[in-house]
């Protein structure tokens, strides 16, 4: 009985049988891309943007946290990440702010090392926040270099504030906070220190 392989059909496999076993891992590679693409295109979340932030700093005088610019920090590429570090010379920490805050509901996400102090500052300038602190107490950290990167998510849903560090909600200080006052996002960073950033983005939530 005759054959019902087509020409096509018989020329693919001499390819498979002569091609070394490589050509075999590649094809089935190329049939999963499609498969992959979403869990790729979640990995390129939005490194940071310069313009998108700005940097307040204490004045004893207003007893405000006034809005001095980018220009406090220092800002440089490293690998994978944006380093910033606190150069105002002004108190003992400066906050790295995100003032686009949508009025709605929102989730922020940002994936960083390093800091101290990460969450809602009033958008007056007053001296009231809730947050989760970052650094430790006692000063004993490792280098900046050999922490781990963390996922941080601030949000607000209705009369709900919430952080998530790693998906797992963290108990945040409250500092005098009025959840009835405009607010903006904050990174608090030490006087003469370092944080990296390797992703933040806002979305608004339905």
């Amino acid at each position: 009985m005759g054959s019902s392989r087509g020409p096509a059909a018989a020329l693919l496999i001499r390819i498979m049988k002569s091609a070394p076993r490589s050509f075999a891992v590649l094809f089935f590679a190329i049939l999963a891309l499609p498969a992959l693409m979403p869990a790729f295109a979640e990995e390129a979340a939005p490194a940071f943007q310069k313009d998108s932030w700005s940097v307040r700093c204490w004045n004893g005088e207003t007893r405000r946290w006034e809005d001095l610019g980018i220009g406090k920090v220092e800002i440089a590429p490293v690998e994978g990440a944006t380093r910033i570090t606190n150069t105002s010379g002004i108190h003992r920490h400066a906050h790295l702010v995100h003032p686009a805050v949508p009025e709605g509901d929102f989730v922020f996400t940002i994936e960083l090392r390093g800091g101290y102090e990460l969450g809602f500052l009033n958008a007056a300038g007053k001296d009231e926040m809730l947050y989760v602190e970052l650094a430790g107490k006692d000063g004993a950290e490792p280098p900046l270099g050999e922490r781990p990167f963390h996922r941080y998510e601030i949000s607000r849903e209705g009369t709900r504030f919430t952080i998530r560090r790693d998906g797992r909600p963290v108990p945040m200080v409250h500092f005098q906070f009025d959840y009835g006052e405009d607010f903006i996002i904050t990174l608090a960073v030490r006087e003469g220190e370092s944080v990296e950033i390797r992703s933040a983005s806002m979305k608004e939530l339905p």
